[in-house]
């Protein structure tokens, strides 16, 4: 059977974006390659020299104009990897220009971009992913459970979602930058909110798992990385949910501090049902091994131009033995561009995701419960 070859543009490799970590992805996929990599000229330099930096390791033109690289025919997918800032009209552009998206996390940077971004991709036609959160083990374990029946009724769910990267020191008072930032305070050089981008894993498995949801309560300004605390950006959140069902659910979203754990960081849920309770931990099954001199001579130090370590592997941290999900997600897609079908994670369910985020981080500032859906225009 002959199937098309999918041409894809990728557009951005911002730090706040996982676009390195989709290159091999859509090279190893045998339906997609890589044919550009664009961006527009008024970037900032750091971000203009990795572009040209992976467009020369991939041996494929970087274009300063994405308008023009829309224009090309071989372009048949456009992975979304600038800032979450710029994404909602990004987003827009390329679908206007009928191309399909790949798109990294979020949709728009408030509830008003999402609802724009949903409403333009149902006029365009094209089909749209979110993969980073509906193919994890947590997410494939968690649900496999429900649907098979033996917990019956699903009344609550807790996640923990932690990365074990940075170097946490004790943060004093004086150290914390007041008042706690609410959202659409998102682009840092040397931070990412991390209840925005730890604790939204936790909030896509309450997706997958639960009904809407229809109210939060939230909380957020503890610190253990100096970095944040001078932002007044959080390090550690928990949220707290009812769906529409009177289901409840928690989660908790941080990042623990380098070598705290040795897969990576805690991924784990709890599922409570009327006739069982279960507990899964993505990181197992696993082969531990601790060598003492690999503990004790390891160098925690952070690199000083990636502080947070969002790009540098923690030592002590084992080599992941399962597949990259994200590959389950690419079939996805293929299959639904070739079926005219959408795939399991839309933009429609990334802007519902965004909601709960948003009314979080509106339930940390103001010390209040937060119903949904959120009021438009009252975005900052």
């Amino acid at each position: 059977m002959n199937q098309k070859s999918y041409g894809v543009l990728l557009l951005s490799f911002s730090k706040h974006s996982h676009q390195r970590s989709f290159v091999p992805l859509f090279l190893d996929h045998p339906r997609t390659r890589i044919v550009a990599v664009a961006d527009e000229p008024d970037i900032e330099p750091y971000l203009k020299d990795w572009n040209e930096s992976w467009a020369q390791e991939l041996g494929v033109p970087y274009i300063e104009d994405v308008s023009l690289a829309l224009e090309r025919s071989d372009v048949d997918v456009v992975s979304i990897g600038h800032e979450i800032e710029r994404r909602a009209t990004l987003i827009l552009k390329c679908a206007g220009a009928g191309k399909h998206l790949w798109i990294d996390k979020f949709i728009g940077a408030n509830i008003e971009e999402c609802d724009t971004v949903v409403e333009g991709i149902l006029r365009a036609g094209v089909k749209t992913i979110v993969p980073g959160y509906t193919y994890g083990e947590l997410v494939e374990r968690s649900l496999a459970l429900v649907r098979h029946g033996g917990l019956r009724t699903l009344m609550g769910v807790h996640a923990d979602l932690m990365f074990a990267k940075g170097k946490p020191v004790h943060v004093g008072a004086a150290d914390i930058q007041r008042p706690f930032l609410p959202a659409g305070a998102w682009k840092f050089s040397d931070v990412k909110r991390e209840l925005l981008t730890v604790g939204a894993y936790a909030v896509a498995l309450i997706q997958r798992c639960l009904s809407d949801v229809k109210c939060v309560w939230g909380q957020g300004d503890a610190y253990f990385f100096p970095e944040h605390a001078a932002r007044a950006a959080e390090d550690f959140g928990t949220l707290s949910m009812t769906d529409i069902n009177g289901s409840i659910a928690t989660i908790s979203g941080s990042r623990t501090g380098v070598a705290s754990h040795n897969a990576g960081g805690l991924s784990s849920a709890y599922l409570v049902g009327s006739h069982g309770t279960a507990h899964i931990d993505a990181t197992r099954p696993a082969l531990d091994e601790f060598i003492r001199s690999d503990i004790t001579g390891a160098d925690y130090s952070v690199p000083e131009d990636d502080p947070m370590q969002w790009a540098s592997r923690a030592p002590g941290q084992r080599s992941a033995v399962s597949p990259n999900p994200l590959a389950r997600g690419l079939d996805d897609f293929i299959s639904a561009i070739d079926r005219d079908i959408s795939p399991s994670y839309t933009v429609d369910d990334a802007r519902k995701h965004m909601e709960i985020l948003l009314a979080g981080y509106q339930s940390i500032v103001t010390g209040e419960l937060v119903r949904l859906p959120l009021v438009r225009g009252a975005s900052s």
